[in-house]
């Protein structure tokens, strides 16, 4: 198995266990999107366009649902609307795009946030 080959199937191994011990809706979805490979989550955001029934660059609630239902993530409803209310950071009712793929990326690692500290201060 090639390096990067190995290296994708630890990381769908690491997520399909991280779904069943993620604390938070988001850790959640995250680590169903993680199971999928590396591009997991950038497949969610491509499928964030398709969610957008009306096209106004943003989902309402009933969007949402129904994107991630049509994606294969599993959750119950009470779990899509805690999702749903946490990713809704302005309270809108809507998501937007960056609203969505910033909250779903994962944290920056310690070691990651030395190397850009120097750099970038802020990001820290």
């Amino acid at each position: 198995m090639a390096a990067t080959s190995r290296m994708e199937h630890d990381l769908k191994q690491k997520a399909v266990k991280a779904v069943k011990t993620a604390k938070t809706s988001i850790e959640r979805l995250r680590a169903q999107c993680l199971s999928r490979g590396a591009s997991g989550i950038k497949g969610l955001g491509r499928t964030f366009k398709i969610m957008d029934d009306d096209g106004n660059r943003s989902i309402d609630y009933k969007e949402f649902s129904k994107g991630l239902r049509d994606f294969g993530v599993m959750m119950d409803k009470t779990e899509v609307q805690e999702l749903f209310n946490d990713l809704d950071r302005d309270n809108s009712g809507s998501l937007d795009f960056d609203e969505f793929l910033i909250a779903l990326r994962p944290p920056m690692r310690q070691c990651r946030k030395k190397f850009n500290q120097p750099s970038f201060p802020k990001v820290g």
